[in-house]
């Protein structure tokens, strides 16, 4: 019967031996698979989950350009934009008016249904030519079917350089309300 116990020791031994052996296999192989697999993870679903990036700050000109024109100064601003995998570029259309406290940056975009208005030197207004919406140097809706003023975009000045934020807004309302 001593021979039976000690069978059955050197079975128990063995047996946790495997069982030991077992367990840090399969730790060791959890451990790598989620070195791995956690980058990975994050690499596929980061665009998905990622904010786009906001349209920052852009130079369009300088102050004393705007305090010396005597019109409205057109600029194209150039836009980059990453929304998950897609990156965008856009030049919009700006003009510059004003001076010193006064200084305002437009969108050139039509508040009625999108179309870019232009300086018309001859009225001293913009004009949209796709239904006749006239503004006046700063914006302010004069005539036509426009429902609101020219938006007016987020500006600053650094070092002597007029900064804008560009920003898209819903057409056709009579309120300013941001899309983009």
């Amino acid at each position: 019967m001593e021979d039976h116990y000690q069978m059955v020791e050197v079975s128990d031994l063995s047996s946790s031996r495997r069982t030991f052996l077992s367990v840090l296999l399969g730790g060791m192989t959890a451990f790598v698979a989620a070195m791995v697999g956690i980058p990975a993870v994050r690499l596929i679903f980061y665009p998905v989950l990622a904010k786009p990036n906001e349209t920052g700050w852009t130079a369009a000109g300088t102050v004393d350009e705007v305090r010396n024109a005597k019109a409205p100064l057109r600029r194209t601003l150039e836009l980059q934009v990453r929304d998950a995998w897609q990156e965008t570029s856009s030049q919009p259309v700006i003009y510059l008016s004003g001076s010193g406290a006064e200084l305002k940056v437009l969108s050139a975009v039509c508040p009625h249904l999108g179309c870019s208005v232009a300086w018309n030197e001859q009225e001293g207004k913009f004009v949209c030519p796709c239904h006749g919406g006239r503004f006046a140097a700063d914006g302010k809706y004069c005539s036509g079917p426009p429902p609101r003023a020219l938006d007016a975009l987020e500006t600053k000045v650094m070092d002597g350089k007029v900064m804008v934020r560009y920003q898209q807004f819903r057409p056709n309302v009579p309120y300013r309300e941001v899309t983009s």
